[in-house]
């Protein structure tokens, strides 16, 4: 039984030329926005015991600074390339190897995966914005993810918090 909060990266920076897409890095907006929506996680009483993340340069500095911001140690956030190529059996394969005493996990990753995830699970069509969260509620043991069943929409958190 856990918490899974899903969240899209923090808005990146289109400006340094010649930039790979795996190599953009967050904008100053976008390192705002993380921190603000760490805080509101905190506020809410959600703290993750790990943070799995897209290798790419924007989500992983997301992921890194929502570990700083929850005081997790940065041995607990670990990178999943298949949340680049945006695979859903990567996001299965990666809920299903994590500990049963893990409570609350982070899945830091991108769209189009990331909204198509968050609106399959909520049963409704949500479209998540650079640094956005949506929380679920996961009954089973993570070995079983999904299970035949979905977890439980719990809540949005929008950028303004």
């Amino acid at each position: 039984m856990g918490i899974i909060l899903l969240m899209r990266h923090g808005k990146s920076d289109w400006e340094p030329e010649g930039v790979s897409d795996f190599n953009r890095p967050l904008s100053l907006r976008g390192i705002r926005d993380v921190l603000a929506q760490g805080q509101a996680l905190l506020r809410q009483g959600y703290r993750p015991d790990f943070i799995l993340s897209s290798p790419a340069i924007r989500a992983w500095h997301t992921a890194h600074l929502l570990a700083q911001i929850c005081s997790l140690p940065h041995e607990k956030v670990e990178p999943h390339f298949a949340f680049y190529t945006e695979t859903l059996e990567g996001v299965t394969a990666a809920l299903r190897s994590l500990p049963e005493t893990c409570s609350t996990v982070a899945l830091i990753g991108h769209n189009p995966l990331w909204s198509e995830l968050a609106s399959r699970w909520a049963g409704k069509s949500i479209e998540l914005s650079t640094a956005e969260i949506v929380g679920f509620h996961w009954e089973g043991n993570w070995a079983s993810f999904p299970a035949g069943s979905f977890p439980a929409y719990l809540f949005y958190l929008s950028r303004t918090g």
